[in-house]
């Protein structure tokens, strides 16, 4: 009996300890992996950055990973002045990101609709001038000389992704103030609006890390736009994969 109650008093004070180690892994290694954050993407000290931990963060550690952490960033500024929100997770990650592989690793841009216009314009090449999310659809449009009149063309787009690439299929078309039909309007647009008013492909992937493969394109509502993308067990360790793509 008294072995017993020896075995059950090892039994509580292990689990004490591990409840305690636990506890003091979640306050530490989110701090460790917010600083990180910033440092690598050149933010504020007081930037915030929010780490959440799934499971148990003790178990990981002791493999020597962190588990099931999800990290967001609000207000993060890319290249270009455009201003995103964004969110990684990773089924596991190691300590040390650039020594080992990270573990189901996703990400997610979103563009809030007063930075949409800007996206669009790079990503077009200057074609659009304007974009906005309307009806599930993102609408893009610019000046256009039409009849010897300068007029408002705006362009509905239904968006997709295959194989890293986006699929662009155009929907409609109108001209503010002109009583034209659609095929009327494409014709004397169709020397400023170019590809846009066909279905194509664009190829974003030199605009991407090698390690990140965009999977989808989510039109929201709110009027934002949130890129999907799959992120390469090597993103944080193999330089190649930090590389501009390519497009063929």
């Amino acid at each position: 009996m008294r072995a017993l109650v020896r075995i059950l008093g090892v039994v509580v004070a292990v689990a004490v300890l591990a409840g305690a180690a636990e506890v003091a892994l979640r306050l530490i290694i989110p701090n460790v992996i917010a600083n990180a954050v910033r440092e690598q993407v050149g933010l504020s000290e007081d930037h915030p950055v929010d780490v959440e931990l799934g499971g148990s963060a003790l178990l990981h550690a002791i493999t020597g990973r962190v588990g099931d952490v999800t990290i967001g960033v609000d207000d993060l500024p890319l290249p270009g002045g455009i201003v995103v929100n964004a969110k990684l997770h990773a089924d596991s990650a190691p300590f040390d990101p650039t020594s080992g592989d990270l573990r189901g690793g996703t990400g997610a841009l979103t563009v809030t609709g007063d930075q949409l216009p800007g996206v669009v314009s790079a990503v077009t090449r200057g074609i659009a001038e304007t974009g906005e999310v309307r009806d599930g659809e993102l609408v893009v449009g610019r000046d256009v000389t039409l009849l010897g009149f300068t007029v408002p063309v705006s362009l509905g787009l239904e968006l997709g992704v295959s194989g890293g690439d986006v699929q662009v299929t155009p929907t409609q078309v109108s001209a503010s103030g002109l009583d034209l039909s659609s095929e009327q309007i494409s014709a004397a647009a169709a020397p400023v609006l170019g590809d846009l008013l066909e279905t194509h492909t664009v190829c974003i992937s030199d605009e991407l890390p090698r390690g990140i493969t965009l999977t989808g394109i989510d039109l929201s509502t709110t009027g934002s736009a949130t890129l999907q993308a799959d992120l390469s067990p090597g993103i944080l360790s193999d330089p190649s994969d930090q590389e501009p793509g390519v497009c063929e």
